[in-house]
């Protein structure tokens, strides 16, 4: 045997294993490592992102249903039916979306506990509000006690669990990002191995016979540049889309979120601090700093808060143009709250409350604009998202199958590129 190793013959099986060894690793390598990427980005679109989405409309669902309470228990007895079934479908949509992410597969410890958490008090929370309209029904003043534990258990048990489960699912979005940008550094450094072994393999197969070209060898180094190519290129392309996804449509889909719920809060401080009137110093102090956060400290400047931000990180015209109407809608609202205040200073109650509630020029109708708005542009970003992540898993996808046949292909060229020149030794 070892005779055979120095022999011409010996040396040419020798090479032609380690070629072929080369090309089937470098395809197995390559096919695996595009798979996982693959699959990172399938459970971006699917998974981790839908996940993370569901957990900020708990939040955003909760939220708008302690708003609408408050607004429905300002009016009084004359709580519209719209007011209502406002009220019912946001409980409903967060016990639905509770439910659902607690059926949802493997979770964190963590998120676990939030699910746990918030679907044992959210019954707690839905009567004590029925509590407090019954009794607001009746105009007996303890209504307002009731009205004010709900309150205080939405925002000091409910809600922070509801930002828990977003903070984890997030991270788990995260994650999943992480793991499908990556790049094939070993894939490409072994096919480079390969392409560098065929073509010293080409060049002593010319120093030897004095031949330019060994088809088989030829065909083999081709397939394997190409399969290097399509694997760098295939990476490229899917990073390019998932940094879009990332950088405009997944920020702005945290900023629009962050910028709703804000504005839920305020509305709901602002209702509050009607129904409280002895306390309403706290929810004034609370409803301004949300309205801060929302749209700056001088909203009619529109500079600064979470929709300028917004407006900034809009992929496209339309969601600039949704966000840039809820910008102008925040101003408005915080001229209509500063009246509100104004008539509730001067003893018209009855006004400020109209001027709150009311279905024309209030601030209420404002704040519909914006929540309306709001849904939408998340609703727009939402699909860029899932459009620039489902490119990036197109570019990836046949990849690994591609890598398979091609590595096989490149192999075959190779034995028969050796057995070529074996077959001058018979």
């Amino acid at each position: 045997m070892r005779a055979a190793a120095v022999t011409e013959p010996g040396r040419l099986r020798a090479l032609g294993a380690v070629l072929v060894a080369l090309l089937l690793a470098f395809g197995a390598l390559t096919a695996w490592q595009a798979a996982e990427r693959a699959d990172s980005t399938h459970s971006v679109i699917h998974g981790s992102q839908p996940l993370s989405a569901n957990a900020a409309l708990i939040y955003r669902s909760l939220a708008d249903a302690n708003t609408t309470a408050a607004a429905g228990f300002l009016a009084g007895g004359e709580e519209t039916p719209e007011v209502r079934e406002r009220y019912e479908k946001r409980i409903g949509d967060a016990a639905r979306q509770i439910t659902k992410a607690a059926a949802a597969g493997e979770r964190s410890p963590e998120a676990r506990q939030r699910l746990a958490e918030l679907n044992r008090r959210l019954s707690v929370y839905t009567g004590l509000v029925e509590t407090a309209r019954a009794n607001n029904r009746q105009e007996l003043p303890v209504g307002g006690a009731y009205l004010r534990h709900a309150d205080r258990l939405m925002h000091e048990e409910l809600l922070p669990a509801a930002s828990a489960l977003y903070a984890a699912e997030s991270e788990q979005f995260r994650r999943d990002q992480r793991d499908a940008h990556a790049f094939p550094w070993a894939a490409l450094a072994l096919g480079v191995a390969a392409v560098l072994a065929l073509l010293a393999a080409q060049r002593r197969h010319y120093l030897r016979t004095n031949r330019v070209f060994n088809r088989g060898l030829l065909a083999a180094t081709t397939v394997a540049v190409l399969l290097l190519l399509w694997t760098a290129g295939g990476h490229l392309l899917a990073r390019h889309h998932l940094d879009r996804a990332e950088r405009d449509a997944a920020r702005s889909l945290q900023t629009l979120n962050a910028a709703l719920v804000s504005a839920l809060q305020a509305r709901g401080d602002e209702a509050m601090a009607m129904v409280t009137r002895g306390s309403r110093d706290n929810y004034e102090k609370t409803y301004q700093r949300q309205m801060r956060r929302l749209a700056g400290a001088d909203p009619q400047a529109a500079e600064g808060g979470l929709l300028a931000r917004a407006v900034e990180q809009a992929e496209d015209g339309k969601g600039r143009r949704l966000a840039g109407a809820a910008r102008r809608d925040a101003a408005t609202w915080h001229e209509q709250h500063a009246t509100v205040r104004r008539l509730e200073g001067s003893g018209k109650y009855a006004e400020a409350v109209a001027m709150v509630i009311g279905p024309r020029d209030s601030t209420g109708e404002t704040f519909d604009r914006i929540d309306a708005g709001l849904r939408q542009a998340i609703n727009h970003e939402q699909r860029q998202f899932t459009a620039a992540a489902e490119r990036a898993h197109r570019a990836l996808a046949p990849l690994a199958a591609g890598a398979a046949a091609l590595s096989l292909l490149g192999a075959a060229g190779a034995v028969l590129g050796i057995g070529r020149r074996l077959a001058e030794y018979r």
